[in-house]
């Protein structure tokens, strides 16, 4: 059996943990792309090809990418052979970028102190998350313990100021129509999870590993 090589990208201050429920086809070999320290102002695509780094594997590879790892994959694809994009709960272009991301950046929210911002923020994010069973809380309690507010502001910084026309081929892009980061009526995938939240990835494993088996090449 030929063994296909596809690499997880997870989301913003998360780990391969995410995708722990996710059922895969047996001729795919799996990869973690972990993420790296930012360097100071560095821009997306100076970010993604050092990231591209740790693809080991030559030749094309498949990526799958969870919220802003979706949109790291397709920067990713932009700079390095990729047979298929996979992105789960995220965009893949300017125009799906939601409304709120414009008055975040009207009002600098980014610009207020740390204990403003990220302190005392679980239950919102809970919620905003769709955080259900106390499986996903404990692992969304795990991920706001992270003290690195630095990678944080950046990551959140670049994504606001997103901007990309590129569509990679054999797109596949699925996203709940409850998802509140990014809303379905902004964003236009190919699969549509009823009643999915952002962390359907893993509360709706089993109906995306359906997904998935039927469209990985």
């Amino acid at each position: 059996m030929n063994r296909k090589h596809l690499y997880l990208i997870s989301g913003l201050g998360a780990d391969e943990r995410v995708f722990q429920h996710l059922q895969f086809p047996p001729d795919y070999e799996l990869h973690y792309l972990p993420w790296i320290p930012p360097l100071p102002d560095e821009s997306i695509s100076s970010y993604a090809a050092r990231m591209a780094e740790s693809i080991t594997t030559d030749g094309p590879v498949s990526l799958l990418g969870l919220s802003f790892g979706g949109i790291m994959s397709v920067e990713i694809a932009k700079i390095r052979p990729v047979s298929q994009n996979i992105l789960i709960s995220s965009i893949k272009n300017t125009q799906e970028k939601p409304g709120y991301f414009n008055w975040v950046l009207r009002l600098h929210l980014l610009q207020l102190p740390d204990f403003l911002i990220f302190q005392n923020r679980r239950f919102v994010v809970e919620r905003y998350m769709d955080v259900q069973s106390a499986e996903e809380k404990e692992l969304l309690r795990a991920y706001l313990a992270k003290k690195d507010y630095a990678y944080t502001r950046w990551a959140v910084n670049v994504m606001l100021h997103w901007q990309n026309e590129y569509l990679p081929e054999n797109l596949v892009h699925i996203n709940g129509d409850k998802d509140h980061p990014f809303p379905i009526k902004y964003v236009h995938p190919t699969h549509i999870i009823h009643n999915g939240g952002h962390f359907m990835v893993m509360n709706r494993a089993e109906e995306i590993s359906r997904i998935l088996a039927e469209n990985l090449l």
